[in-house]
């Protein structure tokens, strides 16, 4: 039998058919927001419709024995008695201002989410739509993350889960395993469905969704993980800890497995929670996303060693913060402009930039031990050949299929991807000066 893997990124949806340990074939679409009215909201009919004809088209290829859903933690649904959308999921990258979010917040010793622009923090967003519509607000029969909200979806079954409750939302306490005190403050805690484990069992999918995909009566919907989770999931189970992973893709998420949430800068860092409950320090940078822009589109472009070590003799670099998420320089003053250089160095400029941004996150959190990079930037031999420079004498591994979330998620249903790496050899650059002289220039 056959599962199949829904994993809704800010960026892109895929849907993935993993069988006897292989992904058979995989179906995406750009995962596009409304700007009407009555706020920026994710286009949740538009990914309905593709994961119904997905769904459609993948049951002709095989039989398919269970449904796992991936998401992104910075969204959630608020579902009426009905079981319809009491009020439109808001698109994290809308500004959320004039709210007393930060004051009624509980502390950051409580919850290790930091204040993150716009969206970022689930509960700012919830905290906004209660505020600001309080008439559908009060129409809420269950508050879901987004993982589950799809998974609820297609089986009829609210649920919570950890690692969707517990990554950068102010809504979970990891210690003691329990809601924060934020969401008593609201009022909330009746609003969550009933906690539990990502890999449950919720249900069969709905006869009616069934009968418009061809799906088979017993195929079961399982409750779903938070993305970032899914791709740390395979190497928390097939790998002794210290250890670090760098999910890649719209986000650059650096995850220290073996490592302490003590003394974790609050002003930069956060945790997540794996799929034990057990809170992991993390550092995050919306890499894919500023690399995109600072390449001019030009993304797929691949700079060699000699256009780098023309970027470092020139002494030219890219100083933090380069986006609007600025990541650990949240907040602070936009870097100093550069001028442009030829597409192949502006390439390799963005990918130094890249790895010393990466570099510098695995050392907020006191990641030791190997790292393994998953997701997008696989692709990118400079920036991998610059962070494993930078991480030195540590071994820097890079997983060969890409696809850490799906991998991740497929465990959930035992069908087990092994996690397959290389190592990365390190490259002959004077890194170890250039790494000085722009963390010397970092904003205070």
């Amino acid at each position: 039998m056959a599962i199949v893997v829904f994993d809704i990124g800010k960026t892109n949806i895929k849907l993935s058919l993993v069988e006897n340990g292989e992904i058979r074939q995989t179906v995406s679409t750009p995962d596009r927001a409304v700007q009407g009215a009555p706020y920026p909201h994710i286009d949740v009919e538009g990914i309905w419709s593709f994961l119904l004809r997905g769904l459609r088209d993948l049951t002709q290829v095989a039989a398919i024995s269970d449904i796992v859903v991936v998401a992104h933690g910075a969204a959630g649904a608020l579902v009426d008695a009905a079981g319809d959308l009491a009020l439109p999921v808001l698109d994290y990258e809308m500004p959320i201002e004039g709210t007393a979010y930060d004051e009624l917040a509980a502390p950051f010793s409580e919850t290790f989410s930091p204040p993150m622009a716009g969206g970022l923090n689930l509960g700012r967003q919830i905290h906004w739509q209660a505020t600001h519509f309080p008439a559908e607000f009060a129409r809420v029969r269950y508050i879901l993350p987004y993982a589950q909200y799809w998974s609820y979806r297609l089986s009829g079954v609210a649920s919570s889960e950890v690692t969707s409750l517990g990554c950068h939302t102010g809504l979970w306490q990891p210690a003691a395993g329990d809601f924060s005190s934020f969401v008593d403050r609201m009022g909330w805690r009746h609003l969550f469905a009933s906690l539990r484990k990502a890999e449950d069992v919720l249900g069969p999918v709905l006869p009616e969704i069934c009968a418009l995909t061809g799906l088979p009566a017993d195929c079961r919907v399982r409750v779903g993980i938070h993305d970032s989770s899914a791709s740390f999931l395979r190497h928390r189970l097939s790998r002794p800890a210290p250890f670090a992973v760098a999910s890649t893709g719209t986000w650059v998420v650096c995850m220290a497995a073996g490592a302490s949430v003590d003394g974790l800068p609050a002003e930069s860092c956060l945790a997540n929670v794996d799929v034990l409950g057990q809170p992991v320090p993390v550092c995050t940078f919306m890499g894919g996303r500023e690399y995109a822009g600072l390449t001019n589109g030009a993304a797929s472009l691949q700079p060699a060693a000699q256009d780098a070590a023309s970027v470092i003799a020139a002494g030219d670099m890219l100083v933090p913060p380069v986006g609007q998420f600025g990541g650990p320089f949240g907040g602070k003053e936009r870097g100093p402009d550069v001028p442009p250089r030829n597409p192949a160095e502006n390439a390799a400029r963005a990918s130094l930039y890249l790895a010393l941004m990466t570099d510098y996150c695995l050392d907020l959190i006191k990641a030791k031990g190997p790292v393994v990079i998953e997701g997008s930037l696989v692709g990118n031999a400079l920036y991998l050949g610059a962070l494993a420079t930078l991480r030195a004498p540590a071994d820097l591994l890079v997983s060969e299929d890409a696809t850490g979330t799906i991998s991740g998620a497929a465990q959930l249903a035992g069908q087990k991807l092994a996690p397959l790496s290389r190592r990365v050899a390190a490259l002959d650059l004077p890194l170890g000066q250039y790494r000085q002289k722009w963390r010397e220039a970092l904003p205070a």
